[in-house]
């Protein structure tokens, strides 16, 4: 901060101020000498004269000293604005140099107040992060009903704790004037339902409606700081779940109107049918420290900073915050915030393509049970893991293993190391040429806004908090390694992998294509996979999958091999040849039967499963959470019966199989006429494999032979199959017809 000085011109400014004055006075003096002089000529000669004049100056010694008058003023006016110029300067200077002083001060106290509470942050989270990791590792255990229980409070008391030394670093953070936001991208949607969600047992537990409104207007992807949002609508939430007895709490979201280019203006507001607020409580809120009266804190509990620190998180953001209550009515909170809207879409490739066992990993973390929890994780997913506890220790034996085949593949490194700070090791690692492929991630219990871009451009591939959720720590681990294989500017701009990139890319998995040509294996495919909880597009042949694939993000990719335009090997091959991530889509293929050679084609493809139809749903339920696909719906109570299992097959199922099996019985003969073995070829393997759901076995034996018979060439033998298949075909018909 610049120093104020005197300078050069306002001395200048002040001296001739004072001379100016000093000439008033030259000015006076000698006025009053003439006029003295004029008055003692008079009195002694009783005239104004020449001769008066002379007599009076040279016989009245009294008159010599009010002639030195003018010069005496003068004098002192010289003297007095050199001495106003003085004491203006050595007083600015004193003013000057305690100015400094005191900002010397003001910065040191700044720098130590901020860092003391990033140390405090981590002291005091560090330990809590640690009871609430160990619960969860002990909650995954056997428990006896007791014994859960007793961890569960354990574990919601720690989190309550937590709760309250968050809001009072925040607090201080404000105070010091430390308030930063990052600047990621983010889902909306998925910060506004997951904050919802959160609390969705809160309003349950006593009987409230939660409900939460999105616009469609309203921009799925954004670029800002998604924690600091949901810190807000968890605080109103909180509030309004809290002071709600009865009725419900509804959480809206809309985009208001913004000619500003790139650029979206939230408002979001939470309504709720409680106990409300008089205007004179209505006036309190937003201050510090302050309830609607002094039973409120007793009553319910909290700090009385939530609504502070929303407020300068709002106004942080770009936006404003206010309420509108009645007492006895219920309440509104809104706030608004300003937000960018990110260039385009991330495409990352699917973390299901990285294989994690074997990876050797370093965790440097000096804090033991915190060590030890992530360690036993880790190594539970495969993982070659070592740890050590201090920066320096980490740095020696990351490059001890450099160059060598016990290198390490990831080190996860701990924000507050002892000796050497996690970033400073990670700034160490980057630096060399024999270590700077490593792949870091840093975990930290007191994360600092401003944190993420520094530690992007120092090279660290991913950040998140402690302790990380088993959930999350999976997806974490396949998501960083893939950064390995991108240079440095292509991570860089990528950004850090945090909670919200993997949020993210589980909207993206959550989503399901389905290549199948055949009505009767897609019903029964939706079917299934509704009953589990999931949804899928649907891609009647090759073309359609490629142009799905794409266009569109899909987890996985279940695909049928014999398609009616281009095969399903050919369909896969195009999507493999993308330019975009989109061409390590993970897929699945669904076969009747391949041939070693179609198999050994897909292996070279890099297809990642192989599922026999008929399709058995555990099977299928197994794959989809091998791969990470998130459920888009709740699952259905009632268990799904396999068709090739149920005695009654669904009768709109038994409709669109008796309509699919006519036609392509008339297909089949007419390929059999005009010896179109490819056609033929076809047609029997979609029978084989729509009546292998109905018990069908005659019928899928006739049909299995006859596509042996197409691929071998030998259509010549077909008739007598054909005539099975066709007497099979109408014992089933009538089969199915009696019993439905």
């Amino acid at each position: 901060m610049d120093q104020p000085q005197l300078r050069k011109e306002d001395l200048l400014i002040l001296r001739e101020s004072a001379s100016k004055y000093a000439v008033y006075g030259v000015y006076i003096a000698s006025v009053s000498v003439v006029i003295a002089t004029l008055l003692v000529s008079y009195v002694m000669v009783d005239a104004i004269s020449i001769e008066g004049i002379i007599l009076a100056q040279t016989t009245n010694i009294a008159l010599w000293t009010v002639d030195a008058m003018p010069f005496i003023f003068a004098m002192w006016g010289q003297y007095a604005s050199y001495r106003m110029a003085r004491e203006a300067s050595d007083f600015v200077q004193t003013k000057t140099q305690s100015l400094r002083e005191a900002l010397t001060k003001a910065d040191f106290t700044s720098k130590a107040k901020s860092d003391f509470f990033a140390k405090m942050s981590h002291e005091l989270r560090t330990p809590i992060n640690g009871i609430i990791g160990m619960s969860d590792l002990v909650l995954e255990t056997k428990l006896a009903m007791e014994q859960r229980r007793h961890i569960d409070i354990i574990k919601s008391s720690a989190s309550g704790l937590l709760t309250l030394i968050n809001d009072l670093l925040d607090f201080s953070k404000i105070e010091a004037g430390k308030l930063e936001l990052e600047e990621i991208e983010f889902d909306l949607r998925d910060c506004i339902e997951k904050s919802a969600t959160l609390l969705s047992q809160q309003a349950h537990a006593k009987g409230l409606a939660l409900t939460n409104l999105i616009q469609n207007d309203v921009p799925s992807r954004l670029l800002g700081d998604p924690g600091r949002l949901r810190q807000i609508i968890i605080n109103l939430l909180g509030n309004a779940i809290k002071f709600t007895h009865t009725g419900e709490v509804v959480l809206s979201v809309k985009k208001l109107p913004d000619e500003t280019k790139g650029r979206v203006r939230l408002h979001v507001e939470v309504a709720d049918t409680g106990i409300g607020l008089s205007a004179k409580d209505q006036t309190k809120l937003f201050q510090p420290y302050n309830q609607a009266d002094a039973s409120t804190s007793r009553r319910y509990g909290g700090t009385g900073l939530g609504l502070t620190i929303s407020k300068e998180l709002a106004e942080a953001m770009g936006g404003q915050i206010g309420a509108k209550s009645q007492e006895g009515k219920g309440s509104v909170f809104w706030f608004t915030a300003d937000f960018r809207q990110p260039a385009a879409l991330s495409t990352a490739p699917v973390p299901a393509q990285v294989d994690l066992k074997g990876l050797r990993v370093l965790v440097a973390d000096g804090n033991i049970p915190t060590r030890i929890g992530l360690l036993d994780q880790l190594k539970a997913l495969g993982l070659e893991v070592q740890s050590i506890g201090n920066g320096n220790a980490a740095l020696q034996m990351v490059r001890s293993a450099a160059g060598s085949k016990f290198r390490f593949d990831l080190v996860l490194v701990d924000m507050f190391l002892p000796n050497l700070s996690g970033e400073e090791l990670g700034r160490e690692i980057k630096s060399q040429p024999e270590t700077r492929d490593t792949v870091l991630v840093i975990l930290t219990s007191a994360g600092v806004r401003g944190d993420a871009q520094r530690l992007n451009q120092a090279g660290f591939a991913g950040y998140f908090g402690k302790p990380i959720h088993p959930e999350d720590l999976q997806d974490m681990l396949k998501t960083v390694m893939l950064t390995r294989n991108m240079d440095e500017q292509e991570r860089q701009r990528a950004g850090l992998v945090t909670k919200y990139t993997l949020s993210g890319m589980r909207k993206k998995l959550a989503r399901l294509l389905l290549v199948e040509d055949s009505e009767v294996n897609q019903e029964i495919m939706l079917k299934m996979l509704s009953k589990l909880g999931y949804s899928a597009d649907i891609a009647e042949n090759g073309r359609a999958a490629i142009e799905a694939a794409t266009h569109e993000d899909y987890g996985l990719i279940l695909m049928d091999l014999h398609l009616p335009d281009i095969s399903g090997i050919e369909a896969i091959e195009a999507i493999r040849a993308q330019p975009s991530a989109r061409a390590n889509t993970a897929i699945a293929v669904l076969t009747a039967g391949a041939s070693d050679e179609e198999i050994a084609r897909c292996r070279a493809l890099k297809v990642n499963d192989f599922l026999a139809k008929p399709l058995d749903s555990n099977i299928l339920a197994d794959t989809l959470k091998q791969y990470r696909i998130t459920s888009t719906s709740v699952a259905k109570d009632a268990p799904f019966s396999d068709t090739s299992k149920s005695t009654v097959p669904e009768s709109r199922l038994v409709e669109i199989f008796i309509k699919e099996a006519t036609q392509r019985l008339d297909s089949l003969r007419e390929a059999l006429a005009s010896n179109n073995a490819q056609r033929a070829a076809r047609e029997a393997h979609t029978l084989k494999s729509s009546s292998a759901y109905f018990h069908a076995d005659a019928m899928r034996d006739a049909a299995a032979r006859l596509e042996e018979m197409a691929d071998s060439g030998q259509l010549g033998k077909a008739k007598p199959e054909l005539e099975k298949l066709e007497a099979a075909y109408t014992r089933l018909h009538t089969s199915l017809t009696k019993k439905n």
